[in-house]
């Protein structure tokens, strides 16, 4: 997807996402909220909304933190809660996690990216290159970490209700190997970025979720201009009953959920 789609589309994310990389996050800043002195510099790679950001300014109202993200849309909504929720010694730019020009070398105590690091049919080296950057711009015994998705659930049902609406057009799919789900796969870049034997992947379970399986759905179609309003509606429809089909797939007396897993690799310089 172009930078532009991710600019306009910002504000949908957290929304789309229905906590999904929010809850991943939350269990591996367990382990790096307690590293976070008031020396740190940490860089929020490929930020997103600033999910990781609003973690570590809950815990260090002072920590200073560097977001960066390739859509412009993105970083003008963290500038908005700069100033909403009166954070301070956070900076922002508009950077490519695959060449985080204007940062130097040996800059940042942490290097956090949480789902930043997906190949695209257009760059399948995009991860390759990514993991240097976060090497080089690293300082000498820092962190970095780095999330990717293991089973991505719902992929599936949203596959099969896209066939059920258009039956003889081939759903959207990523396009890319499916090495990058595997943990081998996420150790293996980090530890040629320059890491080497200093790298530990980790699998975390994960959920997204909903307080009912029709705001559920409604997040998964946020990105479904392309289909007229009679298709959404049988979309909509299909969409259910695949989702309820899914093992992941969990109710509650207070929401709706389907389990997902992620690995999460922590590196050192």
């Amino acid at each position: 997807m172009s930078t532009s789609f991710h600019s306009a589309n910002a504000e949908k994310y957290e929304r789309m996402a229905s906590n999904a990389t929010l809850n991943i996050a939350k269990t591996f800043m367990l382990d790096i909220l307690p590293t976070i002195t008031e020396t740190s510099y940490i860089l929020d790679n490929a930020c997103g909304t600033g999910l990781l950001t609003q973690l570590i300014k809950a815990a260090h109202p002072k920590a200073h933190i560097k977001c960066a993200d390739l859509a412009p849309g993105m970083i003008d909504i963290i500038k908005e809660k700069v100033q909403g929720l009166e954070w301070v010694n956070v900076e922002t730019d508009v950077l490519d996690v695959r060449d985080l020009k204007t940062l130097e070398d040996n800059t940042f105590s942490h290097v956090l990216t949480n789902f930043g690091f997906s190949p695209t049919p257009d760059d399948p080296e995009g991860p390759r290159k990514a993991a240097r950057e976060m090497w080089r711009v690293l300082r000498e015994g820092g962190v970095t970490v780095v999330s990717t998705w293991s089973e991505r659930s719902f992929d599936i049902a949203l596959e099969k209700a896209a066939l059920v609406v258009r039956p003889d057009e081939k759903p959207f799919s990523w396009g890319v190997s499916e090495d990058w789900s595997k943990g081998w796969w996420l150790m293996k870049h980090l530890e040629e970025a320059g890491f080497g034997n200093r790298v530990e992947v980790r699998s975390v379970n994960g959920r997204v979720e909903a307080k009912t399986l029709h705001e559920l759905v409604g997040n998964m179609m946020l990105f479904k201009e392309r289909y007229s309003e009679e298709e959404l509606a049988r979309l909509e429809v299909a969409l259910k009953e695949e989702i309820r089909k899914l093992p992941q797939f969990e109710e509650t007396e207070k929401d709706v959920g389907i389990k997902m897993v992620a690995w999460v690799g922590f590196a050192w310089k």
